[in-house]
């Protein structure tokens, strides 16, 4: 999900100096395990970039009568072999379920020639959320087992948070098959499906489950099995 609103051209302020000596590619901010890459530009000097940064966290994954959680923007760091002057708002700064906050950070480039990308990491802080990084789900059916395509993903999220995952089921059950019971593999448990439970798959070549599922109290990474029975 994209946290960052940069429109090229308008992000990026060159305060001037000498002739350009570092030709910055692209700028790739980082927040957990997200990145953004933004459109990059020659500098002569210090100069400075304004990122607005707008908490989207569980949007589209949360339940409708769920707000997502905040993030608290501990930390905002630079790579070498650049150097962050200033920034501003000072940090920590809490940043509130779908609002936005826009950081200016000042820059000093390399004393010598650069040519190659500008990395900045964003740090949150927040002891209330979590992080999940889910390499892929893996649909169960009795013997049978299916990885659902494209489907890892990351988030941090708030401890016990009910989140969404959209479901294809054309891999693991058949036309017609009806389904009593569905189980998400520990730490995650489910809250209820759209349509509940039990259910069957009448669409021939196209069904979808909408699952609601609590994540746990701590961090996790690895796969997650979702069983129907």
């Amino acid at each position: 999900m994209a946290f960052f609103d940069f429109i090229k051209g308008k992000g990026l302020k060159d305060h001037g100096g000498a002739a350009p000596a570092t030709t910055i590619t692209s700028i790739n901010i980082r927040l957990g395990g997200d990145v953004h890459s933004l459109p990059g530009k020659d500098v002569s000097g210090i100069f400075d970039i304004n990122i607005p940064f707008k908490n989207r966290l569980g949007n589209g994954l949360l339940p409708d009568n769920l707000k997502g959680p905040d993030i608290t923007v501990s930390t905002i760091s630079i790579e070498k072999p650049f150097e962050l002057i200033s920034i501003k708002p000072a940090l920590p700064i809490n940043v509130q379920y779908m609002s936005e906050e826009n950081f200016a950070l000042r820059i000093k480039p390399p004393d010598g020639s650069y040519n190659g990308p500008l990395i900045v990491k964003f740090g949150t802080g927040s002891s209330d959320n979590i992080d999940i990084n889910v390499a892929k789900i893996v649909l169960v059916n009795g013997e049978k087992r299916a990885d659902l395509e494209s489907s890892a993903f990351n988030m941090n999220i708030k401890k016990g948070q009910v989140f969404r995952r959209d479901i294809q089921l054309y891999k693991i059950l058949s036309f017609q098959q009806k389904i009593s019971s569905v189980e998400a593999s520990a730490p995650f448990s489910i809250v209820s499906t759209q349509p509940s439970v039990p259910l069957s798959v009448d669409v021939k070549d196209s069904y979808i489950v909408t699952l609601f599922i609590k994540c746990p109290e701590f961090n996790y990474a690895g796969d997650m099995e979702i069983v129907f029975r």
